[in-house]
């Protein structure tokens, strides 16, 4: 039985602190995502599918396919926090503006009342946003450079030095 897709949600589901807007289920479906998918195989040149999972395959239904290696993963866990931070601070940023949201502090007397600023929060995952794209940027480019196979050697990338040395050769006609 082969778990790693379900073990790999649970781990980005703990990573986050088990946030209530984020079920497991619905991690499951972002990462199964095509458009995420393509997302990931845009960034490092990979194919990968959802493929339906064999009844005793997790718990999901689905698995990427090819089985992506721990790097690729974490590439993908980078992606997501990317995205993640990124909508995080549109939306507490469209909850600013909202009616009724232009008031932190309220005084009269004695009393007052304090208001969680929403553009600092928005502030915040903005700034965790960019540190997220930074270092998916640096995670892909260790990638790109250090595990890129070549599809194809052609030419004479094949042979030695000796292709560089001037030779004469004859030309025949028919």
């Amino acid at each position: 039985m082969d778990e790693y897709f379900t073990k790999f949600i649970y781990s980005v589901y703990n990573d986050l602190g088990q946030p209530g807007n984020y079920s497991i289920s619905r991690l499951a479906a972002w990462f199964l995502d095509d458009a995420n998918i393509g997302k990931l195989n845009n960034l490092i040149g990979t194919d990968f599918t959802n493929k339906k999972a064999d009844a005793d395959c997790g718990t999901f239904g689905y698995l990427l396919e090819p089985r992506p290696y721990n790097d690729q993963l974490a590439i993908y866990k980078m992606l997501f926090d990317y995205e993640y931070y990124k909508n995080e601070s549109r939306d507490n940023a469209r909850s600013a503006s909202s009616v009724g949201g232009d008031w932190i502090n309220l005084r009269e007397g004695d009393s007052s009342i304090s208001r969680v600023n929403k553009n600092e929060i928005s502030k915040n995952f903005r700034a965790l946003a960019r540190d997220a794209k930074y270092d998916l940027d640096k995670a892909v480019k260790l990638y790109l450079k250090y595990n890129a196979i070549p599809d194809q050697v052609a030419g004479d990338d094949t042979q030695g030095i000796g292709n560089y040395i001037i030779q004469e050769y004859t030309r025949v006609t028919y």
